[in-house]
């Protein structure tokens, strides 16, 4: 059983001064990320790296083996989970820049009735949101919402929250998200595993944070779009207005019509389905035909959203008429928005190795045994603490994945992959005031505070939790 691994490893140990010692340890380490990225405003990549040289320091360890371990935490997250956020990013901004986005969209929208919109839209953010960070697609889809919205008089609310609540839940809980990556590098569960896992407590956690909330929530909250937000919004390269961007001569080679339905999620489900693949042979037993070496190898997460990408730069440029200076160009763009997220990923590796080499997992784990706190519900509780007192779910996470990660040695695949999607429900929780994303959703959709806190907040709780309930369900089976 996930839920009791790690208590059944303290048998039989005593506590120890030097126990104590590590997790007041641990609480500083915490509070200098808290205090420099909440109170002094500093970049969690510095805030990372002070705290994870804090670690090692007070531990007593060398300032020449506190740097090593820090250099080699960060070499190690960024070459396993820094490629697949790169490749993430480039297949997005390939959907985003084709207009399958609006595509998407469209077509669903005009194919449900209006009280069916808000279960549309949350499939419609959860398929988008696969290949896309959250706050880029949240970017994307808000002008097709609130244009929505304006032209055919439908409560904003009713029609965002349903985004909300699916792009939040594939970003909590399905790889290639940099949440779910990091806890599974963490734990050393297999991605594909914790992908059909993700996949599988996402249905129900999409559905109660998303069409049922909204259903009670929207009619109890005012919201008024201000309409300088739809002036600025454009709904994408195949429309003029205040963001438009590129001139006559870039705008020639832009796509000429939208990708079909069917390429747009065929190509977006792919990485999925070639992972889900590999998952499936890996749960058989071993073979070492030809058949299963090829699904062995496609299935490789770098692999699948490597070809993934090649075939992304067919269905959603060169086919529809896209130049190759208009590829290139849509390329040039996907890397700079993650860059950001991959330094502050290596400085968590860094951070994490730092707990690892001073021996903090012995304490934790003694910790829990005498509290009698179940692994999968300890990493919740961390990586929730750590969410709400940072803000950042992505930090949340890297936090969480340090802490019990070293715990996790020993697990079998299920458990761990369990345990992995426990740290991305945690980082999911309570999004509130410290989250930049809380005050996008107060100015797109036009809330107060209050408001925001009501909608917004309530609707990552709920995700937080459900995820939560199920995975303790699973834990049970697994």
């Amino acid at each position: 059983m996930v839920c009791s691994a790690a208590v059944l490893s303290s048998a039989g140990q005593t506590w120890t001064a030097e126990d104590t010692w590590l997790l007041m340890v641990v609480g500083v380490s915490i509070a200098v990320v808290v205090l420099l990225i909440s109170w002094l405003r500093i970049h969690p990549f510095l805030a990372l790296t002070v705290s994870a040289l804090t670690v090692s320091l007070l531990a007593g360890e060398s300032a020449q083996k506190a740097v090593v371990s820090f250099t080699t935490g960060l070499g190690r997250i960024t070459g396993s989970v820094g490629v697949l956020i790169i490749l993430g990013a480039v297949l997005g901004r390939m959907l985003a820049d084709s207009g399958g986005i609006e595509q998407v969209v469209g077509t669903l929208t005009r194919a449900v009735r209006p009280e069916r919109l808000p279960w549309a839209l949350t499939l419609v953010a959860a398929l988008i949101g696969l290949p896309m960070f959250f706050e880029v697609g949240f970017v994307m889809l808000m002008p097709l919402v609130l244009q929505l919205a304006e032209q055919t008089n439908y409560p904003v609310l009713r029609a965002g929250m349903p985004v909300v609540a699916g792009l939040a839940t594939v970003h909590a809980l399905v790889p290639p998200h940099p949440g779910p990556l990091i806890a599974i590098q963490a734990v050393h569960a297999p991605v594909g595993l914790t992908m059909l896992y993700g996949l599988l407590v996402a249905v129900p956690s999409a559905i109660v944070a998303g069409p049922l909330f909204t259903a009670y929530i929207w009619p109890r909250v005012p919201a008024h779009v201000p309409a300088a937000a739809t002036a600025a919004f454009t709904t994408g390269p195949h429309h003029d207005g205040a963001a438009g961007t590129g001139s006559a001569t870039e705008d020639a080679g832009r796509p000429r019509r939208l990708p079909s339905l069917s390429v747009t999620i065929g190509t977006i489900l792919l990485p999925i389905v070639l992972m889900t693949l590999k998952a499936v042979y890996d749960s058989m037993p071993k073979s070492h035909g030809r058949l299963y070496t090829v699904v062995e190898f496609l299935g490789t997460p770098m692999i699948a959203l490597l070809v993934t990408v090649f075939v992304s730069l067919f269905t959603f440029g060169y086919s529809l008429g896209s130049s190759r200076r208009h590829v290139q160009a849509s390329l040039a763009r996907s890397f700079a928005p993650v860059a950001g997220v991959i330094v502050i990923v290596g400085a968590g590796g860094g951070y994490s190795q730092a707990l690892q080499d001073t021996g903090v997992d012995r304490a934790v784990t003694l910790a829990a045994g005498h509290l009698h706190i179940p692994l999968l519900l300890l990493a919740w509780l961390i990586a929730a603490l750590m969410r709400t007192i940072v803000g950042s779910g992505t930090i949340a996470t890297i936090t969480a994945a340090g802490i019990v990660g070293p715990l996790s040695h020993g697990l079998a695949p299920a458990e761990a992959s369990l345990l992995a999607l426990a740290l991305g429900s945690g980082a999911a929780f309570a999004g509130h005031v410290n989250d930049a994303a809380f005050w996008m959703a107060k100015e797109y959709f036009g809330t107060s505070i209050g408001g925001t806190l009501r909608t917004w907040t309530v609707s990552h709780t709920l995700l937080s939790l459900t995820s939560l309930g199920c995975l303790l369900l699973l834990s049970t089976v697994v």
